[in-house]
């Protein structure tokens, strides 16, 4: 069975941002933590790719500090380090995914769903672009970070390689992945 998953990554989401790109962000983000959910996240996203001061990435250092609090049931600690991930790139999926299991964890759920919901949101908005099959349904991703979690979120591991495909308007990346109940391998 082949199962091919191609992300797009358009040039135009690379380009140094202008006031415009920064303002819509930021009026998304607003919304967002207001508790208006019903926000295009897939706009928000977008928006964060072009606005100069959204970093969905995350520093590793910070990622790496978030992962291993967390890891290491220092809860607190977990949801402090993405929290201020999330002040930095609120469009960080992983980071708010982490935030909402901490909070969780501490009994806090009401600080959790907002987390939660949001992670969701931001997840759904890149299946719903697209069904992955070929380069004109492809996901729409703002970067591998999107990639390898669309990966997770299928249950593999990270891909073994990953190679850019030529594509119009924009280039597609084409990875391989080794399912680990059965052995095969997926082009995804």
């Amino acid at each position: 069975m082949r199962l091919a998953i191609l992300s797009g990554l358009t040039l135009a989401m690379l380009v140094a941002s202008d006031d415009a790109a920064d303002a819509k962000y930021q009026e998304l983000v607003k919304r967002a933590k207001s508790g208006d959910l019903a926000i295009d996240f897939k706009d928000l996203r977008m928006a964060c790719a072009e606005a100069g001061n959204c970093d969905a990435r995350g520093n590793s250092k910070e990622m790496l500090a978030m992962r291993r609090a967390f890891q290491d049931k220092q809860f607190s600690d977990a949801a402090k380090e993405a929290e201020g991930l999330i002040d930095k790139g609120f469009a960080n999926i992983e980071a708010h995914a982490i935030c909402a299991r901490a909070y969780e964890s501490l009994g806090k759920t009401e600080e959790a769903a907002p987390h939660d919901a949001i992670a969701k949101g931001l997840i759904r908005s890149i299946l719903d672009s697209g069904d992955g099959k070929t380069k004109a349904t492809a996901f729409v991703v703002i970067g591998t970070h999107e990639e390898y979690l669309i990966v997770t979120v299928h249950g593999l591991p990270r891909p073994g390689s990953q190679a850019l495909v030529a594509g119009k308007p924009h280039s597609y990346d084409l990875l391989t992945v080794t399912n680990p109940k059965s052995g095969q391998k997926l082009e995804l």
